[in-house]
């Protein structure tokens, strides 16, 4: 093989390369704002005990797709407030937050942040099962080609949150309490 064709063939590679990964990334984007809207649409079916102010905090840990997935979010409204999208790098004073959307943390710090919002009225929202087992409240996860809706109840009712029984109706209920700590 000439030095030439080797020149091409490594060119090949590399733009086969490049293109999987930018279809690779599209569909994580997709994804993405599937689960992003699903959350919003979730928070529009739920009761916070205290009166919100004016505008409702979406806080959003995850990388940069997750994050950008939510950002078309600004200025929607749940229940006539405004969703002011908060994305969070730092695990800190999230029980600000009335909505937490959580992805890719690994499981002893998602074990503490979920921890340290024990009780308190964030619902907070993952992506796997594994989420709800940690003390999450409400996962989504793909499974059999359709979007499963997990909700962890007994965990929803510590918080004084009410999700409405149009939700319930549509979710795969568990009672997971809290792990120990």
């Amino acid at each position: 093989m000439t030095f030439q064709m080797k020149k091409l063939v490594v060119i090949f590679c590399l733009l086969l390369f490049f293109n999987s990964n930018i279809n690779v990334s599209a569909k994580s984007m997709d994804k993405q704002a599937v689960l992003a809207v699903l959350a919003l649409n979730i928070a529009r079916f739920t009761g916070w005990p205290e009166d919100i102010t004016s505008s409702i905090k979406l806080c959003v840990i995850g990388d940069n797709i997750v994050q950008e997935s939510f950002s078309g979010m600004k200025n929607q409204t749940i229940n006539g407030k405004v969703v002011k999208i908060l994305n969070r790098s730092r695990l800190r004073n999230l029980s600000q937050c009335q909505l937490l959307y959580i992805s890719g943390l690994e499981r002893n710090v998602l074990l503490q942040v979920l921890f340290d919002l024990k009780n308190q009225p964030v619902l907070t929202v993952g992506e796997n099962l594994g989420f709800i087992q940690a003390g999450g409240m409400v996962s989504l996860e793909k499974k059999d080609g359709r979007m499963q809706l997990n909700i962890n109840l007994p965990i929803v009712k510590q918080s004084d949150l009410v999700v409405s029984s149009r939700i319930l109706k549509l979710a795969k209920i568990f009672d997971y309490p809290y792990p120990k700590k």
